[in-house]
């Protein structure tokens, strides 16, 4: 029995405005959990319950790990769970607040970024986050979009997103100033092939685009080559019909592609430990360990002549 007083994880990272202290709480499981590419749910170990001062203790027990000299350091707080950060049955208003309250005053803070399902961000509960962060710190709500297909979305991978409740999702962020990030999955089915799978995403990223400009949201990329995840319910259908994760180089082609929107987007290269052996993105034709180097350090500067440079890619 995990103890319910630490969290799955906390990182302290350099991102591109600065330093990232990132809270991963350990919480009851996803409430949804019909995703069929995520075994998430896995890591709340079935749905014990998880009270706000358990949630409040792990909150403590990450900040003890840094010294006053690293949180003034902080640039940005990232908020996740093995459900949503917005879910109130999973994540209490009373320990999300006891968070931003813990971290409002940090110095340097220009961002805090909330990982959750759509469904449950609620216009008074941004309104109370700005009320208690200030007008100097953006609120950005990070969701699973995915990848571009309906069907292959909600029929297939059973994300459960339609473009409806994208689009009041981003009505409501609109309203309050706050910003988007959108989870793009490369090539998430075995179906498709690796041109397929880069045309998908690319589809996905000028649909993130236009809604972006439609609502006049500010909306980052956050791109994650497929990796086959242990046990989640597609593994071993990926495994039988012999799926292939994406090739850096298709990684370096919708890169390309978001940037030539001027879209930001940051490319995911950790599978956290969930993926399968030999499970994760291939590196035919590019050097692995110089361009995954190369796109650490472009998610933080962004700049995409120079990550060519530094990768050797040509397209």
């Amino acid at each position: 029995m995990k103890d319910k007083t630490k969290p799955l994880f906390h990182w302290y990272v350099d991102s591109a405005m600065g330093k990232e202290l990132v809270f991963a709480l350990y919480t009851k499981p996803c409430r949804y959990g019909r995703c069929a590419f995520c075994s998430l749910p896995d890591m709340s170990e079935g749905g014990e319950d998880v009270t706000a001062h358990d949630i409040e203790e792990q909150i403590d027990y990450i900040l003890s790990h840094y010294t006053k000299e690293q949180l003034n350091e902080v640039a940005k707080v990232s908020v996740y769970t093995a459900s949503s950060a917005m879910d109130q049955e999973c994540l209490p208003t009373r320990s999300i607040m006891y968070l931003a309250i813990k971290t409002c005053d940090f110095p340097k803070l220009k961002q805090v970024s909330l990982e959750t399902r759509p469904e449950y961000v609620e216009d008074w509960e941004i309104k109370a986050f700005k009320n208690v962060f200030g007008k100097n710190v953006e609120i950005e709500i990070g969701i699973g979009y995915e990848t571009h297909d309906p069907h292959l979305r909600n029929e297939v991978l059973h994300k459960g997103l339609s473009i409806k409740k994208l689009r009041n999702l981003l009505e409501v962020l609109a309203e309050n100033k706050a910003t988007f990030k959108a989870y793009l999955m490369l090539k998430p089915h075995f179906s498709l092939t690796e041109a397929e799978g880069i045309i998908e995403a690319n589809n996905g990223v000028k649909e993130l685009h236009d809604l972006s400009k439609e609502f006049n949201v500010t909306t980052s990329l956050h791109l994650n080559p497929t990796y086959i995840a242990a046990g989640c319910k597609l593994t071993n259908d990926m495994l039988e019909f012999g799926f292939q994760p994406p090739e850096l180089d298709s990684v370096m082609q919708v890169v390309k592609y978001s940037k030539q929107l001027n879209m930001p987007i940051y490319v995911g290269l950790d599978d956290e430990g969930m993926a399968v052996k030999g499970g994760t993105f291939r590196s035919t034709g590019l050097d692995k360990e110089k361009t995954v180097k190369a796109l650490q350090s472009f998610n933080r500067h962004q700049d995409f002549e120079k990550l060519v440079e530094e990768t050797g890619w040509k397209n």
